[in-house]
């Protein structure tokens, strides 16, 4: 192929093709106005006529720094909003009450556990269920039960050590120290609502089935110890007892059918304060008794 071929495509590649066919253009309506110059404003005068502005700069409404910040200030008035309601007509929830926790523990235990005594010789356990009500309810500091014994005794409400206290005569000392109860009898659903008011309650058993239930087979059901009952947990099945008759007694916990037979024995009678004490309604969180947290421990056989 010679020289003039690859020159005669090279032209055919770079020539542009002119379409010089005239355009059609769509006539403009006659109904629109092609006026040269701005629309009209209420604050731009047009003034001579032409359709261009012109604004008076000593107009104070052009130029006044309060005009304009009240504009930025309300845009919703500026914008024509603040005419609309948008206020929330749908009232707001009723707030939801946080859950009453029930861990199934009537009483306050816990309370018990500072005014514990370990009674120091048999018949010595009225006196020391006395000083744990005393202390609990008047707050007094109460270091050894001699001082109740030697108080019944006084009054004549104590004889020989080794029979006890009656529960009229433990009512009588209860009274002498400034803490009035009643003696009565109930049910443990009776007790449970007791408890759960804040009442302090010395409840009659027979010893043996608290502390012996396998050997009490053989012997009589004789009620023959108080004690004060701390609280019942329903949710473990227990009876939660502030016992001075053993070394183990501070919360010593046993249960619940075990001390309804125990219990049944006086009749199920019990000494009820008359009124609650506040820090027997406000029941703070089960902790971890210490092992020490009486007066006296004298360590030895059961007392009764």
């Amino acid at each position: 192929m010679g020289a003039g071929a690859w020159s005669t495509a090279a032209d055919v590649e770079h020539t542009a093709v002119i379409d010089e066919t005239p355009s059609v253009l769509e006539p403009i309506p006659a109904e629109i106005d092609l006026a040269p110059g701005l629309p009209d404003h209420p604050d731009l005068p047009t003034g001579d006529g032409t359709g261009e502005p012109s604004a008076d700069l000593d107009d104070p409404g052009l130029t006044s720094r309060t005009n304009l910040d009240a504009e930025i200030s309300s845009p919703a008035a500026a914008l024509g909003l603040d005419e609309i309601d948008l206020t929330d007509d749908e009232p707001e929830p009723e707030p939801t009450p946080a859950p009453t926790a029930d861990d199934g523990v009537h009483g306050n235990p816990v309370a018990w556990t500072l005014n514990w005594f370990y009674q120091q010789v048999d018949g010595y356990c009225g006196p020391s269920a006395v000083a744990q009500v005393v202390a609990q309810y008047t707050g007094e500091t109460i270091t050894d039960p001699q001082l109740l014994v030697d108080r019944a005794t006084e009054l004549g409400l104590m004889g020989d050590p080794a029979e006890g206290m009656s529960l009229p005569n433990i009512e009588a000392l209860l009274e002498d120290q400034g803490v009035s109860a009643t003696l009565t009898d109930g049910s443990l659903d009776d007790l449970r609502e007791r408890l759960d008011n804040g009442y302090g309650v010395i409840a009659m058993v027979d010893s043996g089935e608290i502390w012996h239930p396998d050997q009490e087979s053989g012997e009589d059901d004789t009620a023959d110890h108080v004690l004060v009952v701390a609280g019942i947990d329903d949710t473990r099945g227990v009876v939660i007892l502030s016992d001075p008759g053993v070394p183990s007694g501070n919360q010593l916990e046993v249960p619940i059918e075990q001390f309804e037979d125990a219990w049944a024995d006086s009749g199920h009678q019990m000494l009820v304060t008359d009124a609650p004490d506040d820090g027997l309604i406000d029941r703070p969180r089960r902790a971890a008794v210490p092992v020490d947290r009486s007066a006296i421990i004298r360590l030895g056989p059961p007392r009764r």
